[in-house]
């Protein structure tokens, strides 16, 4: 009995301590024994599944996988890991910054586009003729262009809505309408070597062109060669800068013929605008063809084709090619296209052409004494009969052995690099200092 006794006290008592680790588990715990009890645990597995189905959510979003209750907001953030919000802050960014790069680089076009429609020249006017009259003193002030200008050739130089300009006084015609389309088409075309067309006025049988100026003015190529005061004076006093406004004026017909698919009709030394620095030549009467009448019939300009003097023909890319070949002897030779001189033979008076003299000269060799004596004999032998056999082509009597402005403004302008060598080759050397001194 004692024995069982004793045993059955020891049962119940580890029956009691037993129960009582029990109520210990079972009972609520601190804050930092949970904490700690939840360190000493080892993590489950990812495998073990819940009883509770309200768990199933908070794993779901906690894994990254969306639930079938709702779509899920989770996604990748970057570097930062899973995240709850990291998908809507990087996208966001990231369509924010497209955003704003695509509206800068708009408001940039729409910028560099502004910039350039305000680069490009105002188009064409019509001027009313009340204002031209304001301007020229009611065409009473004196007009330039050189001696022996013509009044088509001639312009006054006057200031028209402040900008200096040279006004042109031509023959309308007939057939042609003057009108903002018209002159607009002509304004489309711009060149270094063309004086832009500031506008236009028709005015009875009257067509009154005006041509921007430079700044600080010009001169006409007439002027440049023969001085009206004196006429032994002349601006281009260099081989180069005869050249230069040579490959000038070829240049300019050549983009008129091929690029702006028209014709000039008024090539001549008094058409031709030289200014400074660097004495540039630039062609007027651009779009006189379409928009003036062509040269009266009895006419006799050194400047008019064989096939077209003295007939009143319309103007051609071949009447052009032949008044350049003129002009550059002329240019070359620093005589008038056509003069007269005394025979004492006959006792009368003929007329002698440049055309003449210059072939002259090519056929006998003598193309150095037939080049004008103002350049003092400094200037390449070779470039200046290369440029003559130019000229003498360009001025063929049958219109089909003319060349095109294409060729002859390759062939000027080969000729103005080479004399640039030259001028730099033969200069005299500035670089150094002599002093005199007694010893």
């Amino acid at each position: 009995m004692l024995c069982s006794g004793a045993g059955g006290v020891a049962i119940r008592s580890r029956s009691w301590a037993r129960s009582q680790r029990e109520q210990a588990m079972c009972k609520p715990r601190s804050g930092s024994d949970s904490d700690a009890l939840a360190a000493s645990r080892p993590a489950a597995p990812s495998s073990r599944r819940t009883s509770s189905s309200s768990a199933k959510p908070r794993l779901a979003a906690a894994a990254g996988v969306s639930s079938p209750s709702g779509p899920s907001t989770s996604s990748y953030s970057g570097a930062g890991g899973p995240s709850g919000t990291g998908t809507g802050t990087a996208s966001g960014q990231r369509r924010g910054a497209t955003s704003s790069s695509s509206t800068s680089s708009a408001s940039s076009g729409r910028a560099s586009l502004a910039a350039a429609r305000a680069s490009l020249p105002d188009p064409p006017v019509l001027y009313p003729f009340q204002e031209l009259a304001a301007a020229t003193n009611s065409f009473l002030a004196k007009r330039a262009g050189g001696s022996g200008a013509s009044a088509a050739s001639s312009y006054w130089r006057c200031t028209l809505r402040g900008r200096d300009a040279a006004l042109f006084q031509l023959q309308r015609r007939a057939a042609a309408a003057v009108d903002a389309a018209a002159l607009a088409r002509i304004g489309r075309y711009h060149h270094t070597s063309l004086a832009r067309l500031l506008g236009a006025c028709p005015a009875g049988a009257h067509l009154y062109l005006a041509y921007e100026l430079p700044p600080g003015g010009g001169a006409t190529l007439a002027a440049c060669l023969r001085g009206p005061r004196n006429p032994s004076f002349t601006a281009l006093r260099t081989w180069v800068s005869r050249v230069q406004v040579a490959a000038d004026v070829a240049q300019g017909l050549e983009y008129v013929h091929h690029h702006a698919g028209s014709v000039h009709g008024r090539v001549s030394p008094a058409a031709v605008i030289v200014s400074d620095p660097g004495l540039r030549a630039r062609l007027t009467h651009f779009g006189a063809a379409e928009l003036a009448a062509a040269a009266p019939a009895g006419d006799e300009s050194p400047y008019a084709a064989p096939e077209g003097s003295g007939s009143g023909g319309e103007p051609s890319r071949e009447a052009d090619v032949y008044a350049f070949g003129v002009l550059l002897l002329e240019l070359l030779s620093g005589e008038e296209p056509a003069r007269y001189r005394f025979d004492r033979g006959t006792k009368e008076f003929q007329r002698v052409s440049v055309l003449e003299t210059a072939a002259a000269a090519a056929a006998g060799g003598t193309v150095r004494n037939w080049i004008d004596r103002r350049l003092g004999d400094s200037f390449p032998i070779a470039a200046a009969e290369r440029l003559v056999e130019v000229a003498l082509r360009c001025a063929a009597a049958v219109e089909e052995d003319r060349p095109d402005m294409t060729w002859v403004a390759g062939k000027v302008s080969k000729v103005y690099l080479e004399s640039r060598a030259w001028e730099q080759k033969v200069q005299v050397p500035t670089e150094f200092s002599v002093s005199v001194a007694p010893r």
